[in-house]
């Protein structure tokens, strides 16, 4: 497949992440739409950070916005959703913390022949982790999801 699969991809991927996110804002949820400005799958023990899963790196107002609403242990449902075209992975992942009704919705496009590693370390502690980096590699928190497969194409 070409570029245009892919630049199409990307956008139904952030798309589909807007109806989602006016679904929430119509039921009062504060919402913070993010399309991750890059996205890679690591194996644990990398440089980046200390657990597998997905490095998402965000811009600067996304980013201060994020730290703002992010909460350690916050967030304790979470939604994915996914789709594959053009080699890559493009995965919208949804945060959800009910008490406080705020969303976080993160939008990344994944390399698939990348991803070998962290599925296999997914599937052998049973957990998945999501990390938010800014631009300069600033930790701003990770998320920990008890169910890795979907994060993962069926193949």
């Amino acid at each position: 497949m070409s570029d245009d699969a892919t630049n199409e991809g990307w956008l139904q991927l952030l798309d589909e992440m807007e109806t989602i996110a006016d679904e929430f804002e119509n039921e009062g949820w504060e919402t913070l739409t993010i399309p991750a400005g890059d996205a890679a799958a690591v194996g644990p023990g990398t440089d980046y950070v200390d657990e597998h899963g997905y490095v998402y790196v965000i811009p600067g107002n996304a980013a201060d916005t994020f730290e703002e609403l992010f909460v350690p242990e916050g967030f304790p449902e979470t939604e994915v959703y996914r789709a594959t075209a053009a080699g890559n992975l493009f995965l919208l992942t949804v945060f959800l913390d009910p008490q406080r009704e705020t969303a976080v919705l993160l939008a990344g496009v994944l390399n698939r022949d990348s991803l070998d590693e962290c599925h296999r370390a997914a599937r052998e502690s049973g957990l998945m982790y999501s990390h938010v980096r800014r631009v300069d590699g600033t930790h701003l928190g990770s998320f920990e999801h008890g169910d890795p497969e979907p994060f993962f194409p069926d193949d």
